[in-house]
């Protein structure tokens, strides 16, 4: 399973992963606010305001990379001896 960074919403408990291609549609770069603005996929609809430093890496399932997210119990929290 691959590894992505993203930020996990506190509500919906998704991870959303930030990616240089087009599924990380759901992640923006706000230039006024200088961060990051993810917008959660329905029926949540929190609006996640973070900064680079605030990203976490996680091993996430092969099915998840089209969507752009995935749901936080399906994923694992990259250790230090990873």
């Amino acid at each position: 399973m691959p590894v992505r960074y993203g930020i996990v919403c506190d509500h919906c408990r998704k991870f959303y992963f930030v990616s240089g291609d087009r599924t990380a549609s759901h992640i923006h770069y706000d230039r006024k606010r200088g961060e990051f603005k993810v917008v959660c996929v329905p029926p949540c609809k929190n609006t996640i305001h973070f900064q680079r430093g605030m990203i976490v890496p996680y091993i996430i399932p092969d099915a998840a990379i089209q969507r752009g997210y995935a749901h936080i119990d399906d994923c694992s929290p990259v250790t230090a001896n990873e």
